[in-house]
């Protein structure tokens, strides 16, 4: 049995004071009150990351491979990233079957899923993902990833308004969490998929106008659960607020994190804190989760405790990881000691402390 003892602990829907939790097997066993732990900072859950696509210099589409996730892992870890979903950009069939393969191979740390992104894009909205990678949602197509990715936790962005009725019926009926993103589609063309999803708000969309609310306004108008990039360039700050304040308890955040990576098909190269593909277009990012929950906090004035819960409670919630997200007997131990000024100092992955 290991014990932590914490002056301030926020468990993802409560702040607890001088919390003494119990840990056996990498699970909660209890928590109570102790006086004499650690003052500095305060425990916060590990965060949850459902749009990373690679680290270490390994990007997934370039690699899918057991080594590229591991990468991801080991580096996302030292900024409180415990569980995370690996995601593949718009890539050919040989890609995606190799990315689930890879994905079920992996007996590592921290994967909680596979997140395609693609390959049923929009083109006129594909962003930075490869053109020629977009293709036709078939019939055949989608049973073949639907029967391929049984037993792998499976989240996919689409654009709905590239799919005949019955194939999104045959997709959306699947054990497969559907999001629209890199779509066109009209608030109507939305509002008819019925999917609950929507990835990183604002990017690679059909944008909210006077006459035309496109799928902008289609995630202001429902309850979809939202994904978005907080780091200033993907949106403003002030966009970043006022998404909040519509949305609520339905927005959560994402890195969209990338790697340098040029041995592949998608080459993204860093300038300050700015990716770009060869092309010039904003390609994924260079944001962290720890980074991700200061900048809501000090620069869209989002509290800290909402901040949290858009990077542990919420995506949890969006991705059924019901042992996750939150501290409390019976979830998973694992977390994340911040400091004050919001720096990670310390992870346990189940009850075992990664990084100092």
């Amino acid at each position: 049995m290991q014990k932590l003892i914490f002056e301030r602990v926020f468990t993802g829907h409560e702040w607890l004071s001088n919390q003494a939790i119990s840990i056996e097997d990498g699970y909660i066993n209890s928590l109570h009150h102790e006086v004499g732990g650690i003052s500095d900072g305060f425990l916060v859950p590990g965060f949850i990351d459902l749009q990373v696509y690679g680290g270490g210099g390994l990007l997934f589409s370039n690699h899918q491979t057991v080594a590229a996730i591991q990468a991801t892992f080991d580096e996302h870890v030292k900024t409180g990233t415990v569980a995370f979903q690996i995601t593949l950009n718009c890539s050919p069939k040989q890609s995606i079957w190799s990315a689930i393969e890879a994905c079920k191979s992996y007996i590592g740390k921290g994967l909680v899923g596979l997140h395609l992104e693609g390959p049923f894009f929009n083109p006129v909205k594909r962003g930075a993902h490869n053109e020629k990678f977009v293709q036709e949602p078939t019939k055949e197509f989608v049973q073949e990833i639907i029967d391929r990715t049984q037993g792998l936790s499976t989240y996919m962005t689409i654009a709905p308004e590239m799919f005949e009725p019955d194939v999104l019926r045959l997709l959306k009926n699947s054990h497969i969490m559907c999001s629209m993103g890199h779509s066109d589609a009209t608030y109507e063309q939305a509002q008819q998929a019925g999917i609950s999803r929507i990835t990183h708000l604002f990017n690679a969309m059909s944008q909210w106008q006077s006459r035309s609310l496109g799928l902008v306004g289609a995630s202001f108008r429902s309850d979809a659960w939202t994904s978005i990039i907080a780091d200033g360039l993907h949106c403003e700050f002030e966009s970043l607020r006022l998404a909040k304040q519509i949305k609520g308890e339905k927005l959560f955040l994402i890195t969209d994190a990338v790697t340098h990576d040029e041995s592949g098909p998608y080459i993204f190269t860093k300038t300050g804190i700015r990716f770009t593909n060869e092309a010039g277009v904003l390609s994924g990012s260079a944001l962290t989760m720890d980074e991700a929950i200061r900048n809501c906090v000090q620069k869209a004035g989002i509290s800290l405790e909402e901040a949290i819960r858009m990077s542990t409670v919420y995506p949890a919630e969006v991705a059924n990881l019901a042992h996750l997200g939150s501290i409390g007997v019976g979830k998973r131990a694992c977390f994340v000691h911040l400091s004050d000024d919001l720096h990670v100092k310390q992870v346990w992955y189940d009850g075992e402390a990664l990084i100092n």
